[in-house]
């Protein structure tokens, strides 16, 4: 699966939702991580100027929370 396309599939048809990281991980390919600046920096998950963040925008998706210590991040559809 496109690694861009990893959120908004985990998030289809849910309003809200919870990911850890792992979670997202787990789903993207090649085993691919996520970036280490979205495990330390939690702008990094509210930057509308980089590909992750558009795409879970053009799905209706915004950031609520995220949660670096225990490594969550919350969505809500908009």
């Amino acid at each position: 699966m496109n690694d861009f396309l990893v959120i908004p599939t985990l998030l289809a048809k849910r309003p809200n939702m919870q990911l850890s990281f792992a979670e997202i991980e787990a789903q993207m390919s090649h085993n691919h991580v996520l970036p280490e600046l979205a495990k330390t920096y939690s702008a990094w998950w509210t930057k509308k100027e980089h590909s992750f963040s558009s795409a879970w925008a053009a799905y209706g998706y915004q950031v609520d929370k995220v949660d670096l210590v225990n490594q969550f991040v919350f969505f809500q559809k908009k």
